[in-house]
């Protein structure tokens, strides 16, 4: 069990859900272990992913709907796992997708780039953040 948890910590950190399982977790060990001792923290931690996952679940949809709204190419293209394009990765940033969820797509969709320094100016300008750059960079090398 607990290598399952383990393996849901590192492959969803990214999403509103993983954010939420991790504190749900946490603040159920928390006060379930000060509540009952270990036999306590043991339930209030399963009690916690549930609602935690629950609650960044619907954090992760209200995102979707939001770029499905402002940028409809760029979830179809996610949807479909294909490369993103600049203008996606501009549109997810100003769309307030955090960083490790678009570092984490590129990666996983094999997403490369060979940016020219007027590339890298636009997504500046853009607001695109330096991580998400530095990344777009190393693909490219």
């Amino acid at each position: 069990m607990s290598l399952s948890l383990i393996s849901l910590f590192v492959s969803s950190c990214a999403t509103n859900t993983g954010t939420g399982v991790i504190a749900g977790s946490t603040v159920g060990v928390g006060i379930g272990g000060a509540a009952g001792g270990g036999r306590g923290a043991l339930i209030g931690g399963a009690a916690g992913i549930v609602v935690g996952g629950l609650i960044g679940a619907a954090l992760d949809e209200q995102d979707r709907r939001v770029m499905e709204r402002t940028s409809p190419r760029t979830v179809d293209r996610m949807d479909r796992g294909e490369p993103l394009t600049i203008n996606d990765v501009i549109k997810l940033s100003q769309g307030g997708v955090n960083d490790d969820a678009v570092v984490t797509y590129m990666r996983d969709s094999g997403s490369n780039y060979q940016l020219s320094q007027a590339q890298i100016r636009r997504l500046q300008d853009a607001g695109v953040s330096q991580r998400v750059i530095n990344y777009m960079i190393e693909t490219g090398r």
